[in-house]
């Protein structure tokens, strides 16, 4: 008889908590800051050297930045994965918004950044590497599309492997920094 009380209590707030935090914390409650999912980018035809690996390292370092910039709320890269993998292809799709809303509404977040690897190049005849990433910024109330374009890195000097780790620090790193820049200041 003393646990309905308590159990009353638990279930009006397992309604109430995640109701109010999907209000709250899509608008970024609080602290201000916009609340973001980073789905993991689908590699084009020409990034078919782009490991599983190197995609991953691509969505936590672009959420990294995101976060570091100290403008975004950025949901953890492993729910977003949950979230997102058996319906990726349809999340990055250029076509619709559909199901980055969707993910974005399960995610309780303000907006969800989509993309593909359109090039993934890790050393070309010049030595140097190239990567293009194709980016997509949805807004998750509407389905608009608040961002879209493409963010095109050389490497900041010649590569002396045809490594992702070198990749990742002479391309990518400065290609995030600059989609980090250019969502900045959109938002």
């Amino acid at each position: 008889m003393r646990m309905l009380p308590w159990a009353v209590v638990m279930a009006a707030m397992s309604v109430a908590v995640p109701a109010a935090y999907g209000q709250a914390g899509a608008a970024g409650g609080a602290s201000g800051k916009v609340k973001v999912a980073v789905i993991e980018f689908t590699p084009g035809a020409k990034a078919s050297e782009m490991t599983a690996e190197a995609k991953r390292q691509l969505q936590a370092s672009s959420a990294f930045a995101l976060t570091q910039s100290k403008r975004f709320d950025v949901v953890d890269v492993r729910r977003t994965r949950e979230a997102s993998q058996g319906n990726l292809q349809a999340v990055n799709s250029e076509s619709t918004t559909a199901a980055a809303v969707k993910v974005g509404k399960q995610l309780g977040v303000a907006y969800v950044l989509t993309g593909t690897v359109s090039e993934y190049t890790l050393k070309g005849a010049d030595d140097f590497g190239y990567a293009t990433l194709r980016t997509r910024l949805v807004e998750v109330a509407t389905g608009a599309v608040t961002y879209s374009g493409d963010t095109v890195q050389q490497g900041t000097s010649a590569m002396r492997t045809t490594g992702a780790t070198e990749m990742q620090t002479k391309v990518l790193k400065p290609a995030i920094e600059q989609l980090t820049a250019t969502l900045v200041a959109k938002l």
